[in-house]
């Protein structure tokens, strides 16, 4: 099939998806990647040590510095962490026409109205991954689980084609037409869990007893009331089931906010905590537990 892919990114989540849809399609999937990690794709290849997928490595045919290096494309997929996401912008500038599919496969809920914003010449379509995957020091990546699962936002045009590779490639990918819901609801759970892991420094069993668990639910109500607001269609128990997805955690897990912040980096913190204080002022929402947990994130972030 004749098609142009990038992939902005190859961590954790980027070369997750890479791995498969270079195996089927390596001659129309290029990676963007910088540095030691793009000379490594180029030496050595891509490695994927996959649960789900097998463990084999694939040698890409294009892995540029910038995308600008590259032509136009019929899709994108932006797999990086929301703070370099400006210039991830400025890069893909050039690569992206009327008829290009930009899809964000990141964290949290604004990347796409950024992007759109950003890029009104391109198609964006939103998106939501569920996968354990991470990328080692020897760039690796490393998924565990019987589960990658992608949701794509099925209004927008361009976005069946690309669903259908990527189903193609072993990828499973689904189409849904209410995306907002469908990303809202990794993303409740996600303020609840990043915040709170990270400000107490602690993993999933300790947030299942009191008085963690309360605030915890506090968390979530707050955060699906955020969005509510912004269109959001949470069934009326949307909490209960939060409550028992964390419940079903393995005590001992730990979230990617609470491992940067042990390791003093302040990763991904606006996106869990931060953003969602804003999005609430904006609609006039109160969010007390969730702002006491910033303000604590906040504070210990001053002393990295």
């Amino acid at each position: 099939m004749d098609f142009r892919m990038t992939i902005v990114g190859v961590g954790g989540v980027g070369g997750v998806l890479a791995g498969p849809l270079l195996r089927k399609y390596s001659a129309s999937v290029s990676l963007v990647a910088r540095g030691a990690r793009g000379e490594h794709l180029r030496t050595n290849g891509l490695t994927l040590c996959s649960d789900l997928y097998g463990t084999f490595t694939v040698q890409p045919e294009t892995v540029v510095e910038t995308a600008a290096e590259l032509p136009v494309q019929d899709y994108v997929l932006v797999c990086v962490k929301n703070d370099a996401l400006p210039k991830v912008i400025e890069q893909i500038r050039p690569i992206v026409d009327a008829h290009t599919v930009v899809v964000p496969v990141m964290n949290g809920v604004t990347a796409v109205e950024t992007l759109k914003k950003s890029l009104p010449q391109g198609k964006v379509a939103g998106s939501v991954i569920y996968t354990v995957s991470s990328a080692g020091t020897d760039y690796a990546i490393t998924q565990t689980g019987k589960f990658t699962h992608l949701f794509l936002d099925e209004t927008v045009d361009g976005a069946k084609e690309l669903c259908r590779l990527l189903v193609d490639a072993g990828i499973d990918c689904r189409l849904t037409g209410d995306i907002q819901t469908a990303m809202w609801s990794k993303y409740v759970f996600n303020c609840a869990y990043n915040t709170m892991t990270a400000a107490q420094a602690t993993d999933a069993g300790h947030l299942k007893e009191e008085p963690l668990r309360t605030d915890f639910k506090a968390i979530l109500a707050e955060a699906g009331a955020v969005g509510r607001a912004y269109g959001a269609a949470f069934g009326e128990n949307m909490v209960e089931k939060e409550m028992h997805r964390l419940d079903k955690t393995v005590d001992r897990s730990t979230s990617s906010l609470s491992r940067d912040f042990d390791a003093r980096r302040v990763g991904e913190m606006e996106v869990f905590s931060g953003d969602l204080v804003r999005m609430a002022g904006q609609k006039g929402i109160a969010v007390p537990t969730m702002q006491r947990y910033y303000e604590k994130l906040l504070d210990m972030a001053k002393t990295f």
